[in-house]
């Protein structure tokens, strides 16, 4: 029996037809945009008058609803909305930016073949099809007609193509999941699974520090194509991170992982599915750090004898040693996030030895390395933005370095007003322009932040006081950057949270958001697009509350979300959809089973309310509730054995899709990048990989059952 689901249809559901494609009936009609009527006028519009380029610049800076109401005035705009994909583009431009990394990576490399198959999970309509191939640029050919290179995707390939996979889901009113594959572990359990980005490789993590990969090859099937051991755990930067911290690397195509002792290994996951141990390195010494760059077309280990190692993929596809630099300091390295520097660190500073090594790549593809000392810092690391830049955390000084090839070293400092403090952490926004410090007066547990702010003239200025935050080193109690480097988000104490929001004249503005039910405060995070916070108090009777940013009025709450039951010590969970506009939340530890347990979806209007959309009911504990990369669909993982998926409709609304039924407690679900596909865990050692397909659709593979000691 069906799991009931419960919808919120009160209202016209008023959220942007932004999301994967989905375009409420409501935002189609011509009638209205934005609550203004639309009253045919027989006078040319003033758009038309415009240069052909002015005219494309303004239509692509309109929301998606007056974009939609736009296209349908004359066909001229149609034609010109449709040709420059302004609608995807809008769109795309909604997701967080790994997303969109992820989708023009599935979309560079995706084969005609590929995409119809694709596509033939959701539609039997080929013009779908004949409409994203269109897309493809004709190959050029010089003057004797011979072919210059392979056919190149048009710029915004990767937008109309997710954009139109969303559509044609929300278009499924249900899916019929076919399951591809069921992997049995004997022991030890499954921990952990992850699909690569291109969805075609499964990674299972097993308690026994072993992981297995498997390939789905192009008739279908899934096959176990190799194995490594890994470390269990890395030592982490500071702050320690909150993800799970293991020696595998994922990066493009290639995989890096290590195990505790003497053996790395790389793998490629290749065009035609197949996954291969490409390289296999045995030190004499033992490991200790391992890093791919962004691309994944190089690697750098670093081991306990002193070396440091950096080896390239070739265009042969071989991998080759480019440079081996020894002394007698233990290191841990890393790339830079373009991949032409190495920053290496010692294992432990110990002044006055150096306190960093930084290796550039060369216009002959080798390394040259320069030493950097300071016999005071205490950290050295890469700014999260694409220039290069190096921080020290020294007594009363943060000392910035930017690297550059020709110039070299060029170091700007950050200078307290008061020395009696001393720096014990710094941290560079995403984009680079600005940095907080957390400061901490000798002698006490008393700590400040402090955020300073580049003027563009190689000077940083200090923009705040100290500002008193909680002292504490637990990684989700850390001050952290907004996503888009406008904010800076850090505890005041044990039941407030100081928020800091970079205002148009270059001003940090100080709110605090706190609760007088609130004993202690769990979790606090952005949404993607930094325009909401939310805080999760612990204790009796949780809450999950959405903070809104508004630049007059600072941080204002939009939403309380409450769990069903109000009995027992609750504790929520909730997460962002990718493009911020849906939060789900739901309580996960309770244990009783025959007990109603919901998950609550709540979306934005078009006034930038928060209003519950969707209640998904279980008749047990919830482990797990995650939107796909689309934020199109949500699936939820139970103790009673289902997982429900939910999509949007065409009108906008959250309707349930198809449950996948298991014989054991569901421990996990979540969806591969491109939505094809969900991966689910249940029991302790049963692993599943299942495939979305349209009601209706016939497809032929057939179920495979495999035991794995």
């Amino acid at each position: 029996m069906a799991l009931p689901i419960t919808e919120n249809n009160n209202g016209i559901y008023g959220g942007s037809p932004e999301c994967a494609g989905v375009t409420p009936e409501a935002s189609r009609c011509v009638g209205s945009s934005s609550g203004m009527s639309i009253v045919p006028d027989e006078d040319q519009s003033s758009l038309l008058t415009l240069p052909e380029i002015p005219m494309r610049t303004l239509l692509g800076c309109l929301p998606s609803r007056d974009i939609l109401v736009i296209a349908k005035t004359c066909k001229f705009f149609n034609q010109v909305i449709t040709s420059e994909h302004l609608l995807a583009r809008r769109w795309f431009a909604t997701l967080a930016e790994h997303q969109q990394n992820q989708f023009k990576e599935i979309a560079r490399c995706i084969s005609d073949h590929d995409l119809l198959n694709w596509l033939e999970q959701f539609t039997t309509n080929t013009t779908a099809a004949d409409e994203l191939l269109s897309q493809f640029l004709p190959e050029q050919t010089t003057d004797d007609g011979l072919k210059t290179g392979e056919a190149q995707k048009n710029k915004y390939f990767p937008h109309a193509l997710f954009y139109k996979v969303g559509q044609l889901m929300a278009g499924c009113q249900q899916f019929d999941p076919v399951l591809e594959k069921r992997i049995i572990i004997e022991k030890p359990e499954v921990i952990d699974v992850s699909f690569s980005t291109h969805g075609n490789h499964l990674v299972i993590f097993r308690s026994s520090n072993t992981g297995t990969i498997l390939g789905c090859t192009g008739n279908g099937q899934w096959n176990e194509q190799a194995g490594f051991s890994y470390r269990s755990w890395c030592t982490p930067e500071e702050p320690a991170s909150t993800a799970p911290m293991t020696s595998f690397i994922a990066r493009g195509r290639h995989v890096l992982t290590w195990d505790d002792r003497h053996t790395a290994k790389i793998f490629a996951y290749k065009p035609d599915h197949s996954c291969t141990e490409q390289l296999t390195l045995v030190h004499e010494d033992r490991i200790i750090s391992a890093d791919l760059s962004y691309d994944g077309h190089q690697a750098v280990i670093t081991c306990n004898d002193g070396s440091i190692k950096i080896h390239r993929w070739n265009d042969t596809g071989h991998w080759t040693l480019t440079a081996d630099i020894a002394d007698d300091t233990c290191w841990k390295a890393c790339f830079s996030s373009d991949g032409s520097q190495v920053l290496a660190r010692p294992l432990s500073p110990r002044p006055p030895g150096p306190c960093a090594k930084i290796l550039s790549q060369n216009e002959e593809g080798g390394w040259t390395s320069e030493t950097i000392g300071d016999p005071s810092a205490k950290l050295v690391r890469f700014s999260p933005n694409g220039n290069p830049l190096l921080m020290f955390g020294s007594r009363e000084m943060a000392k910035i370095l930017r690297l550059n090839k020709k110039d070299g070293i060029t170091m700007e400092s950050i200078k307290l007003d008061n020395d009696d403090y001393r720096i014990t952490h710094a941290t560079a926004s995403p984009d680079g322009r600005h940095v907080f410090t957390v400061n901490q007066t000798p002698g006490t547990r008393s700590k400040t932040l402090t955020i300073f702010s580049h003027d563009g003239n190689g000077n940083w200025i200090g923009k705040t006081d100290h500002i008193p935050i909680l002292e504490h080193d637990h990684p989700i109690l850390y001050p952290q950057f907004s996503p888009d480097s406008c904010h800076v988000m850090a505890r005041e104490d044990l039941c407030s949270v100081a928020i800091l929001s970079h205002d148009k004249h270059g001003n940090w503005i100080h709110n605090s958001i706190s609760d007088p039910f609130w004993k202690t405060i769990g979790k606090t995070f952005f949404s993607p697009d930094s325009s909401h916070v939310t805080v999760i108090p612990n204790g009796y009777r949780a809450r999950c509350y959405i903070y809104g940013y508004n630049g007059a009025k600072g941080w204002i709450e939009k939403a309380t979300i409450s769990p069903n039951h109000d009995w027992g010590l609750l504790h929520i969970k909730a997460s962002f959809s990718a493009d911020s506009r849906h939060i789900v939340s739901f309580c996960c530890n309770e244990k009783n089973l025959n007990t109603e347990y919901q998950a609550e979806i709540y979306g934005r209007d078009e006034h930038g309310n928060w209003r519950p959309r969707a209640t998904i009911t279980h008749n047990g504990p919830i482990n797990s509730a995650r939107f796909n990369a689309h934020a199109s669909l949500l699936v939820t993982a139970s103790a009673d054995g289902t997982a429900i998926i939910l999509g949007r409709n065409t009108e906008g609304d959250w309707e349930k899709k198809t449950v996948l039924k298991h014989a054991d407690p569901v421990q996990y679900a979540n969806f591969s990048v491109d939505s094809r596909q969900v991966v689910t865990v249940s029991g302790n050692y049963t692993v599943e990989i299942w495939r979305l397909v349209a009601t209706g659709m016939s497809l032929d593979e057939t179920m495979q059952i495999e035991s794995s000691p």
